[in-house]
């Protein structure tokens, strides 16, 4: 039989032009030498918890299941606690509680267990308040990947009471839905905090319209299943490889064409079609 090699998956803010990624691999390794690694992504903006929340969320599905460490940490060293979640279908996630391994956490089942990782056993000896991802995480991690019960490392907390999404649910009115830009990506497509269920409560499918409103401005735009169900630099509605409702262009940027960033507000409502005429209330 072949020996199945305990998986570790990685996603932080680190870059890769300084030493920190290596040095938390390197923890990990020495720890648990059989862990295959597998690098999800260092380039999240610094900082930007809603970026890697995304990034993470998307990424877990299609990995194997192992132990995912997150490391976007802007409140490293204060009263925040450093946590592992085991999840419906057998994942383990490791990272700060500030919201970054919330979306993962539900993609996947939701948290059947929470702990806080605070056993000093488990743990680098010579800890830097600023440096949790080597000290804390990237240990924890490897421990777990060994075989380690998640419960060793701390005590069980009441996984209701952790931080949920860093951004806001939705928030349905009687006949549209105001949403939220939650993160812009390479391309410049917008993604919104909204998914299926959104355009079903508002009776959307892919035979209506849906009016947006942002800031002073109003637009009708059709919904789509791919980029190329418009003309090329033409705009359209459509839910992503990770089933996110976006704002897109074909081969152009929406951000620079609507002048829209995180956390802008955008109106959702049924547009015009054969049974409706319907107007758009701009919402700021």
């Amino acid at each position: 039989m072949t020996h199945k090699r305990p998986v570790i998956s990685f996603l932080s803010d680190f870059g890769l032009v300084d030493e920190w990624v290596a040095v938390c691999k390197g923890v990990m390794l020495g720890i648990e030498p059989e862990a295959m690694i597998i690098d999800i992504s260092h380039d999240i903006p610094p900082f930007d918890i809603k970026k890697g929340a995304l990034v993470l969320a998307d990424a877990l599905p299609y990995l194997p299941k192992g132990v995912h460490v997150a490391v976007v940490d802007p409140g490293v060293g204060t009263r925040r606690m450093a946590v592992a979640l085991e999840v419906q279908d057998g994942n383990v996630l490791v990272g700060p509680d500030n919201g970054l391994l919330a979306y993962a956490a539900g993609m996947l089942g939701g948290a059947v267990r929470a702990v806080e990782i605070k056993n000093e056993r488990y743990l680098r000896p010579s800890q830097r308040q600023t440096f949790h991802g080597r000290d804390v995480f990237a240990p924890a991690a490897a421990h777990i990947a060994g075989g380690l019960a998640a419960t060793e490392l701390g005590p069980v907390i009441d996984a209701a009471t952790l931080s949920g999404p860093p951004w806001p649910e939705p928030l349905p009115e009687n006949h549209f839905v105001v949403c939220e830009v939650i993160d812009v990506d390479r391309f410049g497509t917008l993604r919104l905090n909204a998914g299926p269920e959104q355009l079903k409560s508002l009776g959307i499918d892919a035979s209506h319209s849906i009016d947006l409103a942002f800031g002073h401005r109003e637009v009708t735009l059709p919904v789509g299943g791919t980029f190329d169900d418009v003309p090329l630099g033409k705009p359209l509605i459509l839910f992503d490889s990770a089933n996110v409702l976006c704002l897109a262009l074909n081969q152009a940027s929406a951000a620079e064409v609507y002048d829209l960033a995180v956390g802008d507000k955008v109106t959702l409502r049924r547009g015009r079609d054969a049974g409706s005429d319907v107007a758009v209330t701009a919402a700021r």
